[in-house]
C-alpha cells in the first residue's frame, strides 16, 4: 500500500508596504551621519533610535552614545578635540536643563529633536504658564515624556495607570495631551477615565500622525497574511503597540528583534508570512528579514 505523500504548503513573504522609520527619527539619523562622513567626533545623548541593530550600524561609522550622567565628563570624553565634537539631540527631545548643561561645556549642539514633540513640547509650556495643570498620557520613565515634563518646570502630571489619576486635583483648569507614540484608542480611553475623575479639561491630540496612519492601516495587513512578525526593539514602545494591534486581528503575531528569535514551528503551515515594523525598524533591516526567509523556504527549513 503506497501512503500518500506529505502535502508541502506553498509559502511566500510579504512586506508591508506602509512599514520604515518615521520621518523624525530619519532626520536625527541623516544629522548624525552628516556630521560623522564631515569629520566629527558625534555623541548621541541616548540612544538616538530604539533598535540595537540600528545603532550597532552607526556605532561601526563612529557614533558614541552617552547618556546624562555622562555629561559631566564629556570634556573628558571628547580629549583635547572637544571643539570637533557635536552632540546630537534624538528624536524624543531632552528638557531644558539638559541643554543649559551643554551651553555651560561649551560643546556644539546638535537639536534632533521631532517637530511633532518640539510642538508637543511648546504646548505643554504654554498651558503651564498659563495655569493649567499639564497631563500627559504616556508612559513613566519615557524619554520623550521626560523631556516633555521638562518643559513644564517638572510639574506635569505622567498619566499611564489608573493609580496615576489620583495626582490630578478637580477644580484646577486642566489641559490633556498624549505622548506622540502611544495607540489612540488607549489615548480615547485614558480622556474618559481623566473626565470622570476631574471632569471637563481642554486636550490636543498630540499623537503623531505616522503613528496613526499606521495603526488605521495595519489590520488589514494583519489579516492578509497566517504569520506576522513585527520586527522592532525590545525598548520601543511603537512596536509593542503596533505588535498589540497586530494582534487583535491575527492572533500569530510575533514581536520578534531578529531572525534568531523566529521559531520555524510559527510557521510551519502557514501560506504567507508577513514582515512588518515599527517607527524605529529601519527598511534595511525588514528587507533582511524578508530575504532571510526567502532563503529558508527554498532550502526547506520551514
Amino acid at each position: 500500500m503506497r501512503l500518500p505523500e506529505r502535502c508541502v504548503v506553498p509559502k511566500r513573504v510579504i512586506l508591508d508596504p506602509k512599514a520604515g522609520i518615521c520621518g523624525g527619527v530619519k532626520r536625527a539619523i541623516s544629522l548624525a551621519e552628516k556630521f560623522l562622513s564631515g569629520g566629527k567626533i558625534v555623541y548621541a545623548l541616548g540612544h538616538i533610535i530604539h533598535n540595537d541593530r540600528e545603532v550597532e550600524r552607526l556605532n561601526r561609522i563612529g557614533l558614541k552614545t552617552i547618556h546624562r550622567d555622562d555629561l559631566r565628563g564629556l570634556s573628558h570624553l571628547g580629549g583635547k578635540h572637544l571643539d570637533k565634537c557635536v552632540v546630537i539631540i534624538r528624536a524624543h527631545g531632552e528638557p531644558p536643563s539638559t541643554f543649559c548643561e551643554l551651553a555651560k561645556l561649551g560643546v556644539r549642539v546638535i537639536d534632533g529633536t521631532c517637530p511633532v514633540v518640539t510642538r508637543s513640547q511648546r504646548l505643554a509650556r504654554q498651558y503651564q504658564r498659563a495655569g493649567y495643570q499639564v497631563a500627559i498620557v504616556g508612559k513613566h520613565n519615557h524619554p520623550e515624556i521626560i523631556s516633555i515634563v521638562g518643559h513644564t518646570a517638572n510639574r506635569a502630571v505622567e498619566i499611564q495607570f489608573d493609580s496615576d489619576l489620583d495626582k490630578l486635583k478637580p477644580g484646577l483648569p486642566t489641559f490633556v495631551m498624549a505622548q506622540t507614540t502611544i495607540s489612540p484608542s488607549v489615548f480615547r480611553d485614558m480622556q474618559r477615565r481623566i473626565r470622570s475623575r476631574i471632569g471637563e479639561f481642554e486636550m490636543a491630540d498630540t499623537i503623531c500622525r505616522f503613528v496613526v496612519r499606521r495603526e488605521e492601516r495595519l489590520p488589514r495587513f494583519a489579516r492578509q497574511a497566517d504569520v506576522i512578525l513585527v520586527v522592532g526593539g525590545h525598548k520601543s514602545s511603537n512596536t509593542k503597540m503596533l505588535h498589540e494591534t497586530c494582534r487583535k486581528f491575527n492572533p500569530r503575531s510575533h514581536h520578534v528583534v531578529t531572525t534568531d528569535e523566529i521559531d520555524p514551528e510559527w510557521l510551519s503551515d502557514a501560506e504567507t508570512i508577513g514582515v512588518t515594523g515599527s517607527a524605529s525598524t529601519p527598511l534595511w533591516l525588514l528587507n533582511e528579514f524578508v530575504d532571510t526567509l526567502n532563503r529558508w523556504i527554498a532550502r526547506g527549513r520551514i
